[in-house]
């Protein structure tokens, strides 16, 4: 007789693992519905993004015996959004700091890799849609990584939520084949429908997981920021749509209404400053409409504000205020919520880059190059994000600390928003620290360090006073 609690543990468990002794076991895996619904997500996103609104379904209707295609107004502020928030966090390039050897390689490597790209590209795709997947790999003697589309992804995990496999999924458009790369944490095999076509060694791992703090209904995902937009977007839109189309027909081009006379012939729809000729005890007159302007202006006021206020942008960047002479305390304020919500993206970010640097030294083992323990531990990453700061003041206190003895020379340029390569930087300085020392030990003009002494003379004696 079978066990019912057995039965009841099998019933429940189904689906909860991998079986993947069967060929092709990722087919069925990424068919489930945690997987599915993320996909969902990113193909609604991608199509608001590519202007398909719930504006444009805004039927027709006839008007003046024709029909009329009301005004279905399309706003792609939220792509504007994206823009500013990635552009926040990552336009300017990260900074590396640490062992200074070590980081004049990391920067060569980065430059190599074209990284300064792949990291804003990684920060609109994890604000766009809550997941950003990256794979490190080597390219002949270059390191580089490549991002996986969103709607192509799909990262597998266990029931104790391990992430255990990766697989790319996309089907051919003029083919129709289906193409699958799946990765394991030592190896890479490519599919296309059930047929095995090559298997490549992964000298790295599973593909780096980038995910948002906030999550969607399955944890493992993270939440995509646009939909909590895309709503509030479409009331936007659907007002100023409405207005627009109220504006056009009842009052710049109102119907006409005769009282006490009929007319056997029509009237010309587009007709303005014709005279009519009516008998005695007719009339003639505009059916327009009265506006509630002010109920009108605050609505949409509150909306967009809201908006704003969800999106975590200043409504000056989008022209919506006057900032004129305000000072950097203002601005600090301003920019509060920009930096909470950098704030999340950014550890998540970081956490990300860290594990993008064991890869980095993977493959630099691979190619013979050994990193110690306490060089890899010394490694930083540092955002520099895009607020109007005050730099003239900024680095002004920095001078007074560097003359106090408080700060190096090294965390000066690690803060600098003028560099971004701090050990290339400190090589420079020695070099033109050497080539001064060597001509003054050439200067022979007795002048010359006369006046270098005296120089030397008038400030002790003021520090004596």
């Amino acid at each position: 007789m079978r066990n019912p609690i057995e039965a009841i543990k099998n019933f429940f468990s189904k689906g909860a693992t991998m079986n993947t002794e069967k060929v092709d076991w990722f087919r069925d895996e990424i068919k489930k519905t945690r997987y599915r619904d993320r996909i969902s997500r990113v193909e609604d996103i991608d199509d608001y993004l590519r202007r398909n609104h719930k504006v444009l379904q805004i039927p027709s209707f006839q008007y003046k015996e024709h029909t009329f295609e009301p005004t279905r107004l399309v706003l792609q502020t939220l792509r504007s959004i994206i823009k500013f928030h990635s552009s926040y966090i990552c336009g300017t390039p990260c900074s590396i700091t640490g062992d200074k050897e070590f980081v004049s390689l990391l920067n060569t490597i980065y430059k190599r890799g074209g990284y300064t790209k792949t990291d804003l590209e990684i920060a609109k795709d994890l604000i766009t849609y809550g997941d950003t997947f990256e794979y490190v790999y080597l390219d002949g003697d270059k390191i580089k990584s490549k991002l996986i589309r969103n709607k192509d992804s799909y990262p597998l995990y266990d029931s104790f939520g391990n992430y255990t496999h990766f697989v790319e999924y996309w089907k051919d458009e003029d083919t129709r084949a289906d193409h699958y790369v799946v990765y394991y944490p030592e190896k890479v095999e490519i599919y296309e429908n059930s047929t095995l076509i090559d298997t490549k060694p992964n000298l790295t791992g599973l593909p780096i997981w980038y995910s948002a703090m906030d999550k969607s209904k399955y944890d493992k995902f993270g939440d995509p920021f646009p939909l909590d937009l895309m709503g509030i977007m479409d009331t936007i839109e659907s007002l100023l749509s409405k207005l627009d189309t109220a504006v056009l027909t009842l009052s710049l081009s109102p119907i006409g209404i005769i009282s006490g006379q009929r007319f056997d012939s029509s009237i010309p729809r587009d007709m303005v400053g014709a005279v009519l000729n009516i008998d005695e005890g007719g009339s003639f007159s505009w059916a327009n409409a009265q506006m509630d302007r002010e109920s009108i202006k605050l609505e949409l006021d509150y909306v967009i504000q809201q908006f704003y206020a969800i999106a975590c942008v200043p409504a000056s960047i989008m022209g919506q205020s006057n900032v004129a002479n305000v000072s950097e305390t203002s601005i600090t304020m301003l920019y509060q919520q920009c930096d909470n919500f950098a704030r999340q993206y950014i550890a998540s970010m970081k956490e990300g880059f860290e594990k993008r640097l064991e890869y980095i030294r993977k493959l630099m083992e691979y190619n013979g190059q050994t990193v110690s323990d306490e060089v890899f531990d010394s490694v930083n990453f540092s955002f520099n994000v895009a607020r109007p700061v005050d730099n003239a003041a900024d680095m002004a206190n920095m001078e007074i600390q560097y003359n106090c003895g408080a700060i190096s020379k090294q965390t000066i340029i690690d803060r600098s928003p003028y560099t971004t390569d701090t050990a290339l930087e400190l090589k420079r300085i020695e070099d033109e620290a050497k080539v001064n020392g060597e001509s003054e030990e050439e200067t022979d003009d007795p002048l010359e360090i006369v006046t270098s002494t005296k120089t030397e003379e008038v400030i002790i004696d003021d520090k004596a006073d």
